[in-house]
């Protein structure tokens, strides 16, 4: 559509209580006041309720439009090797950090050190080494995969799941969902060693790879990519 002739997305969200939790509803009318981000910019936004055959609250936002495409369309898993430039790398690194220049008080139990707490071991099953140690409380971008990353250039485009966290988990989430593709991979690794490497993201990397583990559950595992998360926890762990 198009807003003071230029074309724009319009974003329309229901909430549901009984699917939904109420910060994943609010999470794109929050992250517009979130700047040095490489995001859709929240132009203007309304809610209402719809009343009929009950009340239910809806949201809708005027974002800035994305032209580039996402790296996996309907999926959040690599499949196939992508062209990540320097100036791609930066801008995610850059925009991960002013992300965790913004202190929230949006938190939510599936990330929490209780729900961590049973999912490591569930999927592990046995205590993790001494030296790796979540660092809580930094905002984190809660759902980063290559469903929610443009390329050629960087655009994140899902802001429902960000909140506190453990540092290093929106990194952590993007290099587990690309170990199908080691030459990606590793060049997002390069890109993030320092945070990757340090004991909270190791721990970061562990949640993710569990949770995405759990999610494969339900699902083929069409990229091959649970062999490449065994092994990164085996790396990890000793």
């Amino acid at each position: 559509m198009l807003h003071n002739g230029e074309q724009v997305w319009l974003r329309v969200a229901p909430y549901n209580e009984s699917a939904m939790d109420m910060g994943a509803w609010t999470g794109t009318r929050d992250a517009g006041r979130l700047t040095g981000i490489r995001k859709p910019l929240l132009i203007d936004s309304t809610e209402w309720a719809h009343m009929n055959p009950v009340p239910i609250p809806v949201w809708a936002g005027l974002m800035t439009l994305v032209t580039d495409e996402v790296a996996t369309p309907g999926d959040q898993y690599l499949a196939e090797p992508i062209t990540l430039s320097s100036e791609w790398l930066h801008d995610l690194r850059a925009s991960l950090e002013a992300l965790a220049a913004h202190p929230t008080g949006r938190v939510f139990w599936a990330h929490s050190a209780e729900r961590y707490g049973y999912l490591l071991h569930a999927v592990y099953g046995r205590p993790l080494p001494a030296e790796i140690e979540p660092a809580w409380g930094r905002t984190e971008h809660l759902d980063l995969h290559w469903g929610n990353v443009t390329v050629p250039s960087l655009t994140i485009i899902d802001w429902e799941h960000w909140g506190a966290g453990v540092a290093g988990y929106g990194a952590a989430r993007l290099y587990c969902t690309a170990l199908s593709v080691p030459a990606v991979a590793n060049q997002l690794y390069g890109a993030f060693a320092d945070v990757l490497d340090s004991p909270s993201g190791r721990y970061a990397q562990l949640v993710a790879a569990a949770d995405i583990l759990i999610n494969v559950a339900y699902y083929e595992d069409s990229v091959d990519l649970c062999p490449a998360l065994h092994d990164l926890a085996r790396k990890i762990m000793g």
